[in-house]
């Protein structure tokens, strides 16, 4: 039985953002983001909060964990980011442990949400890294290598995104993204919103939300969203007349132009067309 996978509400692609350090400008991000109705995900040091850091004479420090930041992250999703932000690579793996476990926890805490991913800091880790990630149990972690593709990673463990939002070929990547009819695609967005404020250029934000929002095919969604439904939809099968989700969220295809939704734990029958 051939059929296509799709995201919620039969959408062809998503897209993602991923935003990191939980800094001021993260502010303002979110309020582009939520003018669209979009939720992005934001990778946070729990033990940098508060802590202040000047760019070019512009103010970036980090946010300090309170009910106000706490309120400004509603809607979107948290996640890991180390403790401290060091070079994890350069660390024993006790000590990679112990800064992403930590951050983990406080995270989960104050926040009141499970962590499921997160991303690396500067980008770089090494095999204890990924054994770390796994012995705490999380699903997903970025680095900072631009695919400029829309495929989803082999291991999410080292999720490379499409593209940074400073770099110059974003358009381009955006308008193949529009055409791209791989599945399950996704454009995977990434940067740190200190750089709007350093390049005043926060309409880049604004311009990108809009052009996507003029695609009915494109749904938004959290990595961790993403890293969930594919895992559940991956799970799908076809045997003996039904289509089988043995997962816990309902997956939609498309089979043979017909749309489906295959309800979690269950079964929907389905005969082929000879």
């Amino acid at each position: 039985m051939e059929f296509r996978l799709l995201y919620p509400n039969f959408k062809a692609k998503a897209f993602t953002f991923s935003y990191d350090d939980g800094i001021l400008q993260d502010e303002k991000t979110i309020a582009i983001l939520n003018s669209y109705g979009y939720k992005g995900t934001f990778n946070i040091p729990f033990g940098s909060a508060g802590n202040e850091k000047f760019r070019n004479g512009i103010d970036c420090s980090h946010f300090r964990m309170d009910p106000a930041t706490l309120a400004l992250y509603k809607g979107h999703e948290v996640a890991c980011h180390s403790y401290t932000h060091p070079h994890l690579e350069c660390l024993p793996l006790e000590s990679q442990r112990k800064e992403i476990e930590d951050n983990v926890k406080a995270l989960a805490s104050f926040f009141k949400t499970p962590i499921l991913g997160g991303a690396y800091p500067y980008g770089t880790y090494n095999e204890d890294t990924l054994l770390a990630l796994k012995e705490i149990g999380l699903h997903y972690y970025r680095s900072t290598r631009s695919t400029y593709s829309f495929s989803l990673p082999v291991n999410f463990l080292v999720w490379n995104p499409t593209i940074h939002h400073r770099d110059p070929r974003l358009w381009d990547t955006l308008n193949r993204f529009f055409e791209d009819e791989t599945e399950l695609g996704v454009f995977y967005l990434w940067g740190h919103s200190y750089e709007f404020a350093l390049d005043d250029n926060f309409s880049l934000l604004e311009r990108f939300c809009s052009e996507v929002s003029k695609h009915d095919d494109l749904i938004n969604m959290t990595n961790g969203e993403i890293y969930s439904y594919v895992n559940a939809a991956t799970m799908v099968y076809y045997r003996d007349g039904d289509f089988v989700n043995p997962s816990s969220l309902d997956v939609y295809l498309d089979c043979h132009g017909e749309k489906l939704v295959i309800k979690a734990h269950s079964r929907l029958p389905y005969k082929e067309e000879k």
